[in-house]
């Protein structure tokens, strides 16, 4: 009988301590929607703008918008939505700019979700056009030394 009542005593201590501390292996909560965006580059200074959109819970009501810096002129396409996501449901929105020059461009996604007790969830992104390309870092040469202690540097390509 003794033998039960420490079993039992050691049981609940192990769910009193799992209930308090929650366990490593426990889901990082994620933010209600996702978002993210993508430019494909087109001809005469024109790019197509993605914007998409992923829910992460039901959201009865969602302000989806891109915001264009001076400079960018819109081509074609919607800068806005707003309506309904379900969980899983993903939105996208294309749009098409032009821009006059080469100059780098930062263009803004944002999300404005309406929860239930009133209160507002802004989630944004946002997407350098015509960033700058940073050259890859050259290679060290390759060091090799001759018999007489002598040092050859060899270069192999970038």
């Amino acid at each position: 009988m003794f033998y039960h009542k420490i079993v039992l005593w050691i049981f609940a201590a192990f769910l009193f301590v799992m209930t308090i501390t929650p366990p490593a292996w426990a889901i990082k909560p994620r933010p209600p929607l996702q978002l993210s965006l993508q430019q494909i580059p087109l001809s005469g200074g024109q790019s197509q703008l993605m914007m998409i959109a992923r829910a992460n819970v039901d959201i009865s009501h969602v302000d989806l918008s891109l915001e264009l810096p001076l400079g960018l002129s819109l081509v074609e396409g919607e800068e806005e939505w707003e309506g309904p996501l379900k969980k899983g449901e993903t939105k996208q929105i294309e749009l098409i700019v032009q821009s006059p020059n080469k100059a780098p461009h930062q263009v803004t996604g944002k999300a404005v979700i309406e929860l239930t007790a009133g209160e507002k969830f802004v989630e944004k992104a946002t997407l350098t056009l015509n960033e700058a390309k940073k050259d890859s870092p050259r290679r060290p040469p390759s060091v090799k030394r001759k018999e007489g202690g002598e040092t050859i540097l060899q270069f192999k390509g970038k």
